[in-house]
């Protein structure tokens, strides 16, 4: 039996890539050939009009799908420990740890936190935003997201109820988000707003880079400098906090590389001499960690506000300069 499923193509998902890798990326079980037939078959068309597998989508495309129903990608239950930090009926508050994807994607089909959340509590698989669309099906429960190496405080929505309540927060910036990083440097001011207009690499897809008041998305962040740290060779460090106002991809990576303090440990962003620190450091992953999260509770009228532990690596990275924040 044949399906129709429609993609909304978005900043983070599509804009900016070819229509057949964006396709191949989204169905797992469908080889790329068989997905450039598809479109030259008319069965994949863009805004309604039939197209080509090299163009280049852009952000509110509307991808239309004719597909087999047994081609489309459903996560299944993985054995993975959750840290919980909070539960009721409606929600879950977790502290990911660093190294877990949040969600299936390309190359990573299982071990991420959608697994692990469906083996935890498997009616998280209504909590979805359109059962016709692919991407939902592969994120059930998020409203919000953390890169794989970034660690820190998550709400996780357990009913369809929840996740429309929660998305509405963020969509009119209602939810503070609290991160701490420790960078490569000493920011110039003490404290200050970033903001910057944020966007696809135009030559590396992977990465996101400032392109533009007309092209790019708007970025903001207040950054405060809580530590000024300094080794024995003269090397110079800081531990910040970033209060975002906004939740673009890679966002506090790409504004604090720009500004010129990188975090420390990202190979995509950082600069020659931080990459070479965090090497000499043992630094594994950089050193970001989503550190509280303001939100109002779904059926609740007051802002709650709940915290993540800072990991190991970032505590002993900090003990080499004398902090003990335990």
């Amino acid at each position: 039996m044949m399906h129709s499923t429609q993609i909304k193509v978005t900043n983070d998902a599509g804009a900016g890539e070819r229509l057949d890798r964006f396709l191949a990326s989204v169905f797992k079980g469908i080889s790329r050939s068989e997905l450039v037939r598809l479109i030259k078959e008319k069965k994949i068309v863009v805004n309604g009009n039939p197209t080509k597998p090299s163009t280049i989508l852009k952000t509110n495309d509307l991808v239309t799908v004719e597909i087999a129903e047994r081609n489309l990608p459903i996560p299944h239950e993985e054995e993975i420990p959750l840290n919980i930090i909070y539960e009721d009926d409606q929600v879950i508050v977790l502290n990911k740890p660093a190294g877990i994807v949040v969600h299936p994607a390309h190359g990573n089909q299982s071990g991420t936190l959608v697994n692990a959340l469906i083996q935890y509590f498997p009616g998280i698989k209504e909590a979805i935003y359109d059962i016709n669309n692919p991407i939902s099906l592969q994120r059930p429960g998020l409203v919000h997201r953390l890169d794989k190496d970034t660690s820190g405080v998550m709400i996780i929505a357990k009913t369809k109820r929840a996740l429309h309540s929660l998305a509405k927060q963020i969509m009119n910036r209602d939810i503070k988000k609290i991160y701490w990083g420790i960078v490569y440097g000493w920011p110039k001011a003490k404290e200050g707003i970033l903001v910057n207009y944020l966007g696809r690499h135009p030559k590396n897809r992977k990465k996101i880079a400032d392109i533009g008041l007309n092209k790019g998305k708007e970025a903001i962040s207040h950054y405060k400098v809580l530590k000024s740290l300094i080794d024995k060779t003269g090397e110079k460090f800081s531990l910040v906090e970033f209060d975002i106002k906004t939740g673009r991809t890679h966002q506090i990576r790409v504004q604090a590389a720009i500004t010129g303090f990188p975090i420390m440990g990202d190979l995509s962003y950082g600069t020659r001499e931080s990459v070479l620190s965090s090497e000499k450091k043992s630094v594994k992953r950089q050193l970001l960690h989503a550190k509280e999260l303001c939100v109002t509770l779904p059926g609740e009228n007051k802002q709650r506000k709940f915290g993540a532990d800072l990991p190991n690596d970032f505590l002993d990275f900090l003990k080499d300069f004398g902090i003990d924040l335990i």
